[in-house]
């Protein structure tokens, strides 16, 4: 159903020539892979085409009839959540467009020309090359956090056959010949695994700061004050799904089932009961365990019946329909001030 969606948007890009690329995880296009339970697209966009690629998803959404049902910015990527409703079944996807450059906070180590100008052709859509791929894969994953297991083989093949490559980025971002030869080696021998760079995160964190403020000293400022004031936007406006419930019941352990991988994409899902908590109590709870998942766009439906935001739409409905999700879905795609649900379903 939603592959649907996926083959007509992509067609159209190809159509008006708009210069993307695909970052990973394309090899079921237009289906959704297999090993997952959600959708979830990376897409890198020439920043001179965003404004044709935001007015073809916009065109396809409504020629397909599905809802969008969520959007959020960061300084590097603009995030779209697409469902699409048939019969009692709803699909959907996660476009999240990545323009500018690759990077690590507002610091980048590849600017778009680079990623654009070496991207191939996969099936009937552009992809980027195998080399950035997993080289995204690996520095992605291990500047911001650890290296994700699953990525360890395809990241280790790929720079095996990219060794020059390899070696000219780090080079790049000067690197050491001793430090340069110690990562290509837990990289690519089958002796070692690229986990092992850790050694050099921060190091290779500084070279990349250095390197993007010298060569691009202005854009460097720009984005590091862009990255900053959306990720305050996105603290105080948390991205995640937070529904109150007054009640526990089946209707409640239903509904937590039927958005866990819709609504929040692959993200943290939790379901809460705190009705024997007393407010004080829930606003700690709520700073301990509900905002750090709905800050990083994670979902969270919590019963509890002893505060009443008023200015919050509360839904009486108790029928799990698709009307009461496209209900919740519309909702969720306004802005929800921190400590406030997006909305409040009243069971009792």
């Amino acid at each position: 159903m939603i592959s649907n969606f996926v083959s007509k948007f992509f067609n159209s890009l190809n159509e008006q020539r708009i210069k993307y690329a695909i970052l990973r995880n394309y090899e079921s296009m237009p289906n959704r892979p297999e090993n997952k339970k959600y959708f979830d697209l990376d897409i890198f966009v020439l920043s001179s085409d965003l404004k044709k690629f935001n007015i073809i998803l916009s065109q396809t959404i409504l020629s397909e009839e599905a809802l969008l049902f969520k959007t959020f910015k960061r300084s590097y990527c603009h995030h779209f959540r697409i469902a699409k409703f048939e019969n009692t079944h709803v699909d959907t996807v996660q476009i999240d467009v990545h323009s500018k450059g690759q990077g690590w906070w507002g610091f980048f180590y590849l600017m778009e020309n680079e990623i654009m100008n070496d991207r191939i052709r996969y099936k009937e859509f552009y992809v980027v090359s195998d080399f950035h791929c997993n080289l995204f894969k690996w520095l992605d994953k291990l500047l911001w956090g650890t290296l994700r297991l699953d990525y360890v083989q395809t990241i280790k093949l790929s720079m095996i056959k990219n060794t020059d490559q390899l070696d000219l980025f780090l080079q790049k971002i000067s690197l050491s010949k001793k430090k340069i030869n110690y990562i290509k080696k837990k990289i690519t021998d089958n002796h070692n695994v690229p986990q092992e760079t850790s050694t050099y995160k921060k190091d290779i964190k500084r070279r990349l700061i250095f390197w993007s403020i010298l060569n691009h000293p202005i854009k460097t400022l720009k984005w590091n004050i862009e990255f900053f004031i959306r990720e305050l936007i996105l603290r105080i406006f948390p991205p995640g799904l937070f529904i109150i419930i007054k009640n526990e019941d089946i209707f409640s352990k239903n509904l937590y089932l039927a958005l866990q991988h819709t609504a929040n994409i692959g993200s943290t899902a939790l379901f809460i009961n705190l009705n024997k908590k007393n407010k004080l109590q829930f606003f700690f709870e709520y700073f301990k365990t509900i905002f750090p998942i709905i800050r990083k766009h994670g979902m969270v439906v919590c019963i509890y019946d002893k505060i009443n935001f008023t200015k919050t739409l509360t839904l009486k409905s108790t029928v799990l329909d698709h009307h009461l999700k496209k209900k919740i879905f519309m909702e969720y795609k306004k802005a929800s001030l921190i400590f406030f649900p997006n909305i409040i379903i009243d069971n009792k």
